[in-house]
Order: structure tokens, then sequence, then C-alpha cells
């Protein structure tokens, strides 16, 4: 019985841990990552990242306010949404009507601790006028 009551109490805790670590990452995976207009687009939208493997991380991208069946080049740069790299870390596929998923070889916790963002173009051909934009790890 003794140890039943000092057992008890340690596996609460070690249960409880593990829920935050669990719910944490589960927060940040329906939360995303808020995609705001720049160059007054009215772009902007979420881009929601889920680990799919130690080394993979799979981005949706759902945006409103573009033009309809236009390509639009996404990436994930370096830096911040105010100074970004302007090479590309990882290519997304274009978004479309709104649309974009890629799976990219990156881990979900290199992304989330920050010193990355990922931005949106006007077009291929337009693709110095970043149109939205939003950091990861904030």
């Amino acid at each position: 019985m003794r140890v039943a009551r000092t057992i008890a109490p340690v596996l609460c805790v070690v249960l409880v841990l593990a829920g935050c670590t669990t719910m944490g990452n589960w927060w940040y995976k329906m939360r995303g990552v808020h995609l705001a207009p720049q160059n007054n687009s009215g772009e902007s939208g979420t881009a929601t990242l889920t680990k799919q493997s130690d080394k993979q991380t799979k981005v949706v991208l759902a945006v409103t306010g573009g033009p309809a069946g236009v390509s639009q080049p996404v990436h994930i740069h370096k830096g911040s949404c105010a100074k970004l790299d302007p090479k590309p870390a990882y290519a997304l596929s274009p978004l479309v009507n709104g649309k974009s998923e890629t799976v990219v070889n990156a881990s979900l916790d290199d992304l989330r601790k920050g010193g990355y963002a990922i931005n949106g173009h006007k077009s291929a051909q337009q693709a110095s006028t970043y149109v939205f934009c939003g950091e990861l790890g904030k």
C-alpha cells in the first residue's frame, strides 16, 4: 500500500508531462502559422506543418484573397518576414487557387525552432513582389 501511494503521484506527474508535450504538438499543428498580407495584396491564410517522419514535414497552405488560376511560387526562407534570406531554404509546391501541399526534407522540430519564414510571390513573372508571409516558430 505504501508503494502504491508513492508510485501513484510520480506516475501522475509523468503522464501529465507526457500529455503536455503531445498537446503542445497538437496545438501547434492545429493552430498553424498565420500568413499575413504584404504589399497590399489582401492575401492571407494559414500554413499547417505536420511531422511526416524524423526528417520530413508536410506543409499545407490555405490562402484567401489571391488571384484565381494563377500559379504563385511559395518558399520557406531563413530569416524573418522583415528580413528574408533571398535564397529559399525549401521550395514549396506553387499556390494555385489558394492551396498548396508539400513534404519538405526538414524536421518539424528544426522548422519550429524559428529562424524561418514562409512567403508567397505574386506570380512567377512577378517573383520580386511578396504577397504574404508568416514566421515559423512564433
